[in-house]
């Protein structure tokens, strides 16, 4: 925690209200706008539509028929899987609550998004304190990527969701690693999170990382069987779910051969998603410059001063995260859907850089300041989504069209 002395329980009250005031104000504005999204059925849409009605209409029993289903028709192989059983039965269930329509999958989205920021919240106040938390939090809020996901009818707007708990829920275990109860909450949320999308596994690098700094360098009794089994058992746990759901390990082993393989013979994927590893932080840039800036500044600050011997547990928890996660998914298909995750960490660390800059702990006027600046990247990052997702109906947020949007080529030949 960064303070001095324990919130009371108003200024805990004050801290929960003015989140709930960010999650009713959010929800209100963006929701007001899912009447203007253009979906595209014949795309990833469309099968995770197709995966909500079959499981919300038969039951678990219709995932096997969903996975002989996906290796049946070539064409569906650059399509999402039926093996992200853990969205596909939260949809499912959502269908049954509302319908199963594309606009019902938007609507999860949207609440997955406005789910997420009550956990930042959650998580971010028992770190920093109330206020720092709240700022954090709001700036998280209106994440422009998060923001344009959670408009559509994907997956993207849950991962972050059940991907930002898991690493909050590691951090906090490494911190208190005798508490078996952290490590189970954490195990089970990393199970759910490769259910929800395989390449969550990846998680995984992150996390050695960081238990290794935390036992070795700040000398931290993090026990080594205890965190090789918590990081273990849920893989585990997930291929035992992924064989019942596929009804067959040979079938599960198909469909996932297919999944690490198609993106090699993907028309799409190779046009648009191919580059470098620097292609993420650059794409992050076009997206939302100044919270990006200020965030890879931040990384750069904690890992200079660990250098100096001024170690941050947290800051390099979250610099890892995101260090750890570009590394681990630099050989894979390049779209900022895929890493949306990451504007979690960076725009805590960007919060957590203004807060030192400002000296908004000792200082009023520093507060003042700190404030203002992030009520100032919280605008920045509206109008950021006002352009790229309400004005040019943005879907695929891939280089090409943000480039086109920030005007950095020309839109048409002979511009």
């Amino acid at each position: 925690m960064d303070t001095d002395q324990p919130p009371t329980t108003t200024t805990r009250l004050l801290g929960w209200l003015g989140a709930l005031a960010i999650v009713a104000f959010l929800g209100v504005a963006v929701g007001a706008t899912l009447g203007d999204v253009r979906y595209q059925p014949s795309s990833d849409e469309g099968f995770y539509l197709k995966y909500m009605q079959e499981v919300c209409g038969r039951g678990p029993g219709a995932l096997p028929d969903l996975f002989r289903f996906y290796l049946g028709d070539t064409r569906a192989h650059i399509f999402p899987p039926p093996s992200r059983v853990g969205f596909v039965a939260v949809s499912a269930a959502w269908g049954g609550l509302t319908e199963t329509t594309l606009p019902a999958l938007s609507r999860l989205s949207l609440a997955s998004h406005l789910a997420l920021i009550l956990a930042v919240y959650a998580f971010a106040s028992r770190w920093f304190g109330p206020l720092k938390g709240l700022l954090a939090t709001a700036l998280v809020a209106t994440s422009t990527l998060g923001l344009g996901l959670s408009r559509h009818a994907l997956t993207d707007s849950f991962i972050t969701l059940s991907q930002f708990v898991t690493v909050a829920l590691f951090i906090e275990y490494v911190r208190e690693p005798s508490r078996l109860g952290r490590a189970l909450a954490f195990a089970l949320a990393f199970t759910f999170a490769i259910l929800t999308k395989e390449i969550a596994v990846l998680l995984a690098v992150p996390f050695v990382a960081f238990a290794a700094v935390e036992r070795w360098y700040a000398r931290r009794d993090v026990p080594i069987v205890r965190t090789a089994l918590v990081l273990a058992l849920p893989v585990l746990a997930s291929i035992a779910v992924w064989v019942l759901a596929a009804g067959s390990p040979i079938l599960l082993f198909k469909v996932m051969k297919i999944v690490l393989l198609s993106p090699a013979t993907n028309e799409y994927a190779i046009r648009y998603g191919s580059g470098a590893w620097f292609r993420y932080p650059i794409d992050e840039l076009l997206m939302s410059p100044w919270a990006t800036l200020l965030g890879l500044m931040a990384i750069g600050v904690a890992l200079w001063r660990w250098r100096r011997g001024e170690y941050g547990s947290l800051a390099v928890a979250l610099s890892l995260v995101y260090v750890g996660q570009i590394a681990a998914l630099g050989p894979f298909t390049k779209n900022l859907r895929y890493v949306a995750l990451l504007e979690v960490p960076l725009r805590i660390l960007a919060v957590m850089l203004l807060w030192e800059f400002c000296d908004a702990k000792r200082s009023r006027a520093g507060l003042a300041a700190c404030c203002a600046a992030v009520a100032f990247l919280c605008w920045a990052s509206w109008a950021d989504f006002q352009l790229i997702w309400l004005q040019f109906h943005a879907y695929d947020p891939v280089t090409a069209l943000l480039v086109g949007v920030r005007q950095m080529v020309p839109t048409t030949p002979g511009n």
